[in-house]
């Protein structure tokens, strides 16, 4: 009972200083001129400040710093990781928040993010246990760190990427985090619950200011933010003893965000784009296009990343030993109802003339022709492009 009263109070802690945080992250944007001004391809009508991360980052260290004055003992033993996790993160948010006023190039802060995962994984964060590849001699003693280092970027930029509406991150980040709090506390690692129930604390509170329609943009400095914190939690119960190497879990739980990215990169790559350069075809500009309405969008993303946290959990607690292979399974499964639902290929028939007149997606899982019907460009105009 005592140890669920911490919990509550230092996620109560999270949510407090993230939600007074903001206003100052918003008068720190007005006076550092980071603000996303009105466009006609834009959502929103009026300046939005957009260095709402300030106040992500503010709640989440603020409130590791009281536990640590008045509770300590529950971070023993995780001095050094925590110690790394600050000096990556703080590197993270500080590429952020230059890329929000200046707008740094993608290859610039992809630099960064190696350098800041490299830093974290250097401090203990493993994506797998010790030993567990060592059916590949020295191979797997090397894979396992660099894979780590890949884990961490890759996360972080998905989470990047899900922040293209208001209030998608943080909704999708508060609800991950409960599951990563579950988890980390059924194996035992009071630590990664700690993190995590901050975390959903920061991510509920940024939302008060955030949710459709928002007053603050999080901004880079918020999403890469976020997601390099969820990379490293993660990484806390997959990558120790008990955890048995649950990184799959890991994807799965953030199989929204997961499954936009690898769309984004192969589509990029069959485009012969780079795969750095951003573009319109998200999940949530699909969303967005279909019913116009920015809170809808998020409470459907919000349904969806609820489903894939039951699904892990699921997977979790019933049949644990074969979690990641039915992590694996699961997420291959949802990636197809993706596809069949919002007909996510449907932007290759206009371009490349595949299967004129005909849906991809219909004719790969439906066999029935569907008339690809292209929208109005004036009409949804101010519709198709994300907040930040």
């Amino acid at each position: 009972m005592g140890n669920m009263l911490l919990f509550a109070g230092v996620g109560l802690l999270g949510f407090s200083f993230s939600l007074v945080c903001v206003p100052l992250s918003r008068r720190i944007s007005n006076l550092l001129n980071a603000v996303d001004y009105p466009v006609p391809e834009k959502v929103h009508d009026v300046p939005m400040p957009r260095l709402g991360g300030l106040a992500i980052f503010g709640g989440f260290w603020l409130s590791i710093l009281i536990l640590r004055l008045v509770h300590a003992e529950v971070l023993a033993g995780f001095e050094k990781q925590l110690e790394g996790l600050f000096f990556g993160s703080s590197l993270i948010l500080a590429v952020g928040v230059l890329d929000d006023i200046f707008g740094l190039g993608a290859f610039v802060k992809l630099l960064v993010e190696i350098g800041a995962a490299v830093l974290v994984v250097s401090f203990g964060f493993r994506a797998a246990p010790a030993g567990s590849l060592g059916f590949l001699g020295g191979f797997g003693d090397l894979l396992i760190p660099v894979g780590s280092v890949i884990w961490v970027i890759w996360v972080t930029n998905v989470f990047n990427l899900a922040d293209g509406l208001d209030g998608l991150a943080a909704g999708i980040g508060g609800i991950a985090s409960l599951s990563i709090f579950v988890i980390g506390m059924s194996l035992g690692i009071s630590w990664v619950g700690i993190l995590s129930i901050i975390l959903f604390g920061v991510c509920s509170g940024f939302l008060v200011h955030n949710f459709p329609p928002a007053r603050i943009f999080m901004g880079d400095s918020g999403s890469l933010f976020l997601g390099f914190m969820f990379a490293a939690v993660i990484m806390g119960f997959s990558g120790t003893d008990g955890g048995h190497g649950l990184t799959p879990l890991g994807m799965l739980l953030l199989g929204v965000p997961m499954i936009d990215g690898v769309s984004a990169v192969l589509r990029r790559l069959h485009n012969r784009t780079s795969i750095l350069k951003g573009d319109r075809d998200h999940l949530h500009y699909k969303l967005l296009l279909r019913n116009g309405s920015r809170r809808k969008v998020a409470l459907t993303i919000y349904l969806m990343t609820l489903g894939f946290s039951g699904l892990t959990l699921l997977i979790y607690f019933k049949l644990n030993g074969q979690g990641p292979l039915l992590a694996f399974a699961g997420t291959c499964v949802a990636t197809i109802l993706f596809v069949k639902r919002f007909r996510l290929l449907e932007l290759y028939i206009s371009k490349y003339h595949l299967l004129p007149g005909r849906s991809v997606s219909g004719f790969l899982l439906d066999g029935d022709p569907v008339v690809a019907v292209e929208p109005e460009p004036e009409k949804h105009q101010r519709d198709l492009t994300p907040v930040s």
